[in-house]
């Protein structure tokens, strides 16, 4: 059950992704919500989960053609689960935590797919696109990350009758 409701909230923030929010840019830059996803669902739940949604994540963006196929796929992956494992070293999941792990992920993410798409051929100038696209963006994925947070806690409570 919670699975399905993971997949159908995975194709509804995908969708809003493509849609929605590439009109409410914000210096140029459009949030990762998947990867926001992906975090709270780590964070909240386990590495495997994290993991598998990581990768649902990560496939979806790569049907959409945003760059290798299997690339995204594979870093979704791994940053669900490397925040599946530490998630259990916090003994609450607050908005602030969410907020610092989302910053992180997404940073390392959009730094790495910008290194090994343009920098390491010679094109593109590290400092602007870290001023002008990675931080930007970063930022704005990581605010909506917290209000991801909100309503998969809203989810776990309503549907699923957890304690959130």
């Amino acid at each position: 059950m919670r699975g399905a409701i993971y997949t159908v909230l995975a194709i509804i923030l995908c969708a809003l992704q493509t849609t929605i929010f590439e009109h409410l840019s914000f210096f140029g830059t459009v949030p990762n919500l998947l990867i926001g996803l992906v975090v709270c669902v780590a964070l909240t739940r386990s590495a495997l989960e994290g993991g598998a949604i990581g990768l649902l994540c990560g496939i979806f963006i790569d049907v959409l053609g945003r760059g290798t196929f299997g690339v995204n796929a594979l870093l979704f992956l791994y940053i669900g689960v490397a925040l599946g494992l530490v998630s259990n070293k916090f003994y609450r999941i607050r908005g602030l935590v969410v907020f610092a792990f989302a910053f992180l992920s997404n940073f390392v993410y959009a730094f790495l797919m910008f290194f090994f798409k343009f920098y390491i051929w010679g094109y593109g100038n590290m400092l602007a696109a870290l001023a002008k696209k990675i931080i930007p963006e970063t930022i704005y994925t990581a605010v909506f990350s917290v209000l991801i947070l909100f309503l998969i806690r809203s989810i776990n409570k309503r549907v699923m009758g957890e304690e959130a």
